[in-house]
């Protein structure tokens, strides 16, 4: 019996599981309707196997980044209801940045800046825009996307500046945005998650307070460190376990490559702001979700993040999706996941507000 995504997204908010990492609760999202399978869920298998380009899934080099940057991969929908969209820029001190504007209106909303993904280097905006969408609805907020400056042309810590610089023009001019700036959160995927814990530590030294991050498998670790206590036995391989090896392997290796470009000093690495796992208080976080893959490289380093955010008896809320991939909200609109995901961030995030 097939299901359409609306019937596979109402099972994944009906049914969750409960498992404990040492002290940590993770929310388990199974597959819907296959909640006793293990190994890939068919929609990531069938996309690995049969669309995605078998060159691409390989440790990434130098003579990759051009090829990269020029791919097209609009692989999602807009699920939103006639979310409207505006461009805007806006001045920094030598350059300007491009944002992103979802759901502005007359009323006025909170404001979540969204931080994309795309391993510092790629421009990524234009794939998020029906994830922002969504967001903007599910979250009755406005949306700012940031088009921030890229590697290697632009190293650590210039991207980081402009999504610092964004979240100050907006609390220094709400009235274009018609935003509410007491209420100031921060969203991000992949290296998106880690510009905004790096905006967050930066911000505690500004005059506006982050209230939530919500952050889709997020790289919180550039460092070496975590990679000590990654282990391929950490992931079930009873099923499918070419197509995942293929996966985690491909994704650790290409950190290196990540490094390469994004820092000019490697040693820049064990800086809290590059590898936010190591920034040693966080007390001062403010409440927080995170959502794992459950074939993403990145999980272990994400569980290990909220463990450490729940020491620090920060509100943490952990989601792991069973038998998803690492980029698995981009693919809005096919897999039922990533509308999930983009709701649960929302709840949280408007929880969070409420109280």
């Amino acid at each position: 019996m097939s299901h359409t995504q609306e019937e596979l997204t109402a099972r994944l908010q009906e049914n969750t599981t409960h498992s404990k990492k040492e002290k940590l609760v993770i929310i388990n999202k199974e597959i819907p309707f296959e909640e006793e399978s293990r190994g890939l869920d068919p929609r990531v298998k069938e996309f690995l196997t049969n669309e995605a380009d078998p060159h691409g899934r390989r440790p990434l080099e130098i003579d990759d980044l051009e090829i990269t940057r020029k791919r097209v991969e609009l692989n999602n929908k807009d699920l939103s209801s006639g979310i409207r969209s505006e461009a805007l820029e806006i001045p920094m001190e030598d350059h300007e940045v491009s944002l992103n504007i979802y759901n502005r209106t007359t009323e006025k909303k909170p404001v979540l800046v969204y931080l994309h993904g795309g391993g510092f280097f790629e421009r990524d905006m234009d794939v998020m825009e029906n994830i922002c969408k969504f967001l903007a609805q599910e979250a009755h907020a406005v949306v700012v996307g940031v088009e921030y400056r890229l590697a290697p042309e632009y190293p650590y810590q210039d991207g980081l500046n402009d999504c610092l610089g964004t979240v100050r023009y907006i609390y220094e001019n709400p009235e274009k945005f018609n935003v509410d700036v007491d209420q100031i959160g921060l969203v991000g995927d992949s290296v998106g998650g880690n510009l905004a814990l790096g905006v967050h530590q930066l911000s505690l030294e500004e005059k506006w307070n982050i209230c939530y991050i919500g952050m889709l498998c997020p790289l919180v670790d550039l460092s070496d460190i975590s990679r000590n206590t990654w282990n391929i036995n950490h992931y079930d391989m009873s099923k499918d376990a070419e197509l995942i090896r293929q996966e985690l392997v491909t994704m650790k290796d290409s950190l290196s490559f990540i490094q390469a470009l994004y820092l000019t000093n490697l040693e820049d690495m064990f800086l809290p702001l590059v590898s936010p796992l190591l920034r040693a208080d966080k007390t001062n976080l403010p409440p927080t979700t995170i959502v794992t893959a459950e074939f993403d490289f990145l999980r272990i380093q994400g569980e290990e993040f909220s463990a450490q955010l729940l020491e620090a008896e920060v509100p943490v809320r952990h989601f792991k999706y069973k038998g998803m991939d690492h980029a698995f909200v981009r693919k809005l609109g096919y897999y039922p996941q990533s509308a999930d995901a983009i709701k649960e961030v929302s709840r949280h995030f408007l929880e969070v507000l409420q109280k």
